[in-house]
């Protein structure tokens, strides 16, 4: 997860994001949530990053759908320990 955060780094002027590890082992899970500027995925991200085939995206309305703005403020203002989509928290990276 780190890497994957390294390896993103350079569209930090398009984009900022969440991941955590969710879960219990041995049942981990890695999501993320990611503001970007504008309607679509930048390239750097989507094209060039190794990883991000493996993930799988949808866009948030957080303005209309309350589930949407509920999800975003649950990544993004929570700590370790803390439930997110339904999982404990155990690693937070930016």
């Amino acid at each position: 997860m780190n890497g994957f955060m390294n390896r993103a780094q350079h569209t930090a002027k398009y984009s900022f994001g969440k991941m955590c590890v969710l879960g219990e082992e041995p049942k981990l899970q890695i999501m993320g949530c990611w503001l970007l500027r504008g309607q679509v995925i930048p390239d750097g991200l989507a094209k060039e990053h190794p990883q991000f085939e493996y993930y799988k995206t949808r866009k948030l309305d957080p303005r209309k759908n309350k589930k949407d703005d509920k999800l975003l403020r649950s990544y993004m203002g929570g700590l370790v320990g803390d439930t997110i989509s339904g999982l404990k928290c155990q690693t937070i990276v930016w």
